[in-house]
């Protein structure tokens, strides 16, 4: 397996992107359905119908986003619904979460995070280096264009990344009791939150279609403002970022639940805080360090293959780290843990990478 992530371009209108996504993921989307059919756990038709649900919510939210992702399906030789579903994986897994840390140095405009899930996505996960013509963005009249790079899996058309405006997002996995998904599926949101020109407008898109959603969503600007937006259902709830912050998979706002149950959670935060609390300059440097302890076995902020000895289905590990400089424009990402893996890193100041980084001792 090569040692970064594939970066596919994705260019012109809508329809075009689309069908580039299609084109040229076509095999690893397939892969990419056939492995969520097994994750779900619910029968077929009911996921068919949740999706058309978030096929038909797309629609109305988004036009060019509902033409991206008819075309994507259209090349890719899939049932569009399955590319919703796709899209609504979050919604419709709703499991125990046991995976992803999220740190930010306010002050220093850094926000990054580890992507955990199972070791079978490492080999499918891409990013996607994005072009979306101003014109399409309400209230952006520079004439150029908005670039987005996004580290995501095939098929779906946002998740953990950052524009050229200099806003980015990162994602937590919830769960809650009794809860119905719906509205339009997190990773179409995640994709508009990405075309948003300052966290101001980025909010309005989480605020205003959180039907239907259980997450966490940490979102920056250039400008130095954070904040961070717990998603229950149909509620939500703000977080005020300090200096330094920490979130993992429980919620710390609204609790409803037995925080017992989320030991995992609770051990990372609990790690993550400790860390950060210790760091005497904030860095990129000082958050690659924290992101790739290991120093709670039993809840290890970075995981390895098979990292919880209990259950020995577990196959999760740490797909991804990824670490975003707001005030320089840098998105800097390992495919795998930074155990093993040195980092790329991409300017949204010009195309392209950077010389990949030598691993940290």
């Amino acid at each position: 397996m090569e040692p970064y992530f594939p970066v596919i371009k994705l260019r012109g209108t809508p329809e075009e992107r689309g069908r580039q996504h299609g084109r040229q993921l076509k095999d690893r989307i397939h892969r990419t359905v056939e492995f969520y059919k097994n994750q779900f756990l619910i029968p077929e038709k009911d996921i068919l119908g949740i999706s058309r649900g978030f096929q038909a919510n797309t629609r109305a939210f988004c036009t060019n986003l509902f033409l991206e992702i008819e075309a994507l399906a259209d090349a890719a030789d899939v049932d569009p619904l399955w590319i919703y579903a796709l899209n609504g994986r979050t919604e419709l897994l709703n499991l125990n979460p046991m995976e992803c840390t999220t740190i930010a140095f306010k002050k220093q405009g850094l926000m990054g995070q580890n992507w955990d899930w199972d070791m079978e996505i490492e080999s499918l996960a891409v990013i996607l280096d994005i072009e979306i013509p101003d014109i399409e963005i309400p209230d952006i009249e520079t004439h150029t264009s908005t670039r987005i790079l996004t580290m995501t899996e095939p098929g779906m058309i946002g998740k953990i990344g950052m524009n050229s405006h200099g806003v980015g997002v990162c994602l937590n996995f919830m769960s809650i009791a009794n809860y119905s998904p719906g509205g339009i599926p997190l990773h179409v949101l995640l994709r508009a939150i990405l075309e948003s020109k300052d966290l101001a407008a980025a909010r309005s898109v989480i605020t205003s279609h959180c039907l239907g959603k259980v997450c966490n969503l940490l979102i920056a600007d250039k400008n130095g403002q954070m904040e961070n937006i717990e998603i229950a259902g149909n509620e939500f709830f703000s977080l005020p970022v300090k200096d330094r912050f920490v979130h993992t998979n429980h919620f710390l706002t609204k609790v409803d639940y037995d925080l017992k149950l989320f030991p995992n959670s609770t051990g990372r935060f609990r790690r993550a805080s400790e860390l950060m609390d210790a760091v005497s300059t904030p860095s990129i440097r000082a958050m690659k360090k924290i992101l790739k302890d290991r120093g709670d076995e039993t809840a290890p902020i970075c995981r390895k293959r098979f990292s919880h000895p209990w259950l020995t289905d577990d196959t999760s590990i740490t797909v991804a780290t990824l670490i975003m400089d707001f005030h320089a424009l840098d998105f800097h990402i390992t495919r795998g843990n930074p155990f093993d893996n040195s980092f790329s890193v991409f300017s949204l100041r010009s195309e392209g990478a950077l010389p990949p980084e030598s691993p940290d001792p």
